[in-house]
C-alpha cells in the first residue's frame, strides 16, 4: 500500500494489479478503480483540504485541482449527450467495461471525462471506472501516448471477452496538436504554460464537446 499525508487527510492506494472476473471472463484493471461519482466526490474532499491527487502536492497542483473541479461540476450540469452517439454505442453485441486513467489536477481529465461518464451514464452497455495514474504506474504505461504517460486515456474493453476494444486519448485532435506544436518551440519562444493553458481551455469553451463527441462517433461506426 502507498499512503500520501495531506494536511489532515490521509490517502491510501493499493498499486497491486488484480484480475476481474465478469460474466466468466478477465478483464484486468487496477483494484483501487473508483466510479465516477465516487471520483467527483474524491476531488471534492481534495479541494476542501487545499490538496490534489497523487504525490506532488504543488500549490500550482492544488490550484490546478480547484479550477477543475469548478469545470467537472459545470460540465455535469450542462452537457446534453448525443442520442444519436447513445445508440451506436449501445449496437455494440457486448456489455463494456471503460477504465480512464486520470489524476484530478489534469485539466484536459475536467474538459473531457465529464462528456465520456455522461455517455456511460446513458449506454445501457457500458460500465464505466476510473483509475489514478501515479498510483497505477504499471497499468499507465501499457497505455502511452508517443512513450508519454499522457492523460486522461480511455480504454475501452469488451466485457465478454476481455479484448481491449479502442483507446481515446489524451485529448481531441485538435488540441494534442497545439501541444505537440508547443512542446517542439525552443525555451524563449514558448509562452509561460498558464498561458499557454488559458489557450487550450479557451479551445474547450468554444468547442462545447463537438470534437470528442465526433471522435467517438468515428470509433463506433468504423467497422473491427
Amino acid at each position: 500500500m502507498a499512503y500520501y499525508q495531506n494536511k489532515d487527510v490521509l490517502w491510501s492506494f493499493s498499486i497491486q494489479m488484480y484480475f476481474r472476473i465478469m460474466d466468466n471472463s478477465l478483464i484486468s484493471y487496477p483494484e483501487n478503480a473508483l466510479t465516477y461519482q465516487d471520483y467527483v466526490r474524491q476531488v471534492s474532499e481534495m479541494v476542501n483540504h487545499k490538496s490534489t491527487s497523487g504525490p506532488n502536492q504543488a500549490e500550482s497542483l492544488v490550484n490546478y485541482t480547484h479550477l477543475n473541479f469548478r469545470r467537472m461540476t459545470r460540465l455535469n450540469k450542462t452537457i446534453v449527450m448525443d442520442e444519436k452517439l447513445v445508440r451506436l454505442v449501445e449496437a455494440h453485441p457486448n456489455k463494456m467495461v471503460w477504465v480512464i486513467i486520470t489524476e484530478a489536477w489534469c485539466g484536459d481529465a475536467a474538459q473531457n471525462i465529464p462528456f465520456l461518464a455522461k455517455l456511460a451514464e446513458k449506454a445501457s452497455n457500458v460500465e464505466l471506472r476510473l483509475v489514478y495514474r501515479d498510483e497505477n504506474l504499471d497499468f499507465m504505461d501499457v497505455y502511452l501516448t508517443n512513450g508519454s504517460r499522457s492523460i486522461p486515456k480511455l480504454i475501452a474493453f469488451d466485457q465478454a471477452t476481455g479484448n481491449q476494444l479502442f483507446s481515446w486519448g489524451p485529448r481531441p485532435a485538435p488540441v494534442q496538436k497545439m501541444v505537440i506544436e508547443y512542446k517542439e518551440l525552443l525555451d524563449h519562444e514558448k509562452l509561460p504554460f498558464d498561458k499557454f493553458a488559458e489557450l487550450m481551455h479557451s479551445w474547450y469553451a468554444k468547442d462545447k464537446n463537438e470534437t470528442l463527441k465526433n471522435e467517438l462517433l468515428h470509433i463506433f461506426r468504423t467497422p473491427d
